[in-house]
């Protein structure tokens, strides 16, 4: 038990690490002397593409599952879970997240899933809630 207590913790400081690192920080890109490629164009036709910007990529993240939670959410085992389809299994997320006093909030629904997936290979007789937040259902 000592062990699983261990993972759980250790799935929750990643959870808090991967959570940190959402945050950007605005500034410039740094300039440098050193000399680049040439700028000039070798045709005569006018370009008509406008600049390219690059942004970068992110997925926007799940707000909600359109499925209700199953009546167990909150003693489902790992071997249940992994058996139901992704927005069941993304309803049976948000509804340990939404729990008072969880250390995962519902806007890290994703992240709280992505763990589950992962740790309930690994543990398929413990229960999502107690891989989740670290103890056991209510």
């Amino acid at each position: 038990m000592r062990t699983r207590v261990l993972i759980a913790g250790a799935a929750l400081v990643l959870a808090a690490g991967i959570t940190a690192c959402e945050r950007s920080t605005p500034g410039t890109v740094a300039m440098t002397t050193e000399p680049g490629a040439s700028t000039t164009r070798t045709s005569t036709r006018p370009s008509t593409s406008s600049p390219r910007t690059s942004s970068p990529r992110t997925s926007s993240p799940r707000t909600s599952s359109n499925v209700p939670p199953p009546s167990n959410s909150l003693t489902m085992t790992c071997e249940e879970y992994i058996d139901l389809d992704s927005d069941t299994q993304t309803a049976v997320i948000e509804e340990i997240v939404a729990q008072e006093g969880s250390v995962i909030g519902p806007q890290n629904t994703e992240i709280a899933k992505t763990l589950a997936d992962a740790m309930c290979q690994f543990m398929p007789t413990s229960t999502v809630n107690e891989l989740l937040l670290g103890g056991s259902p209510p």
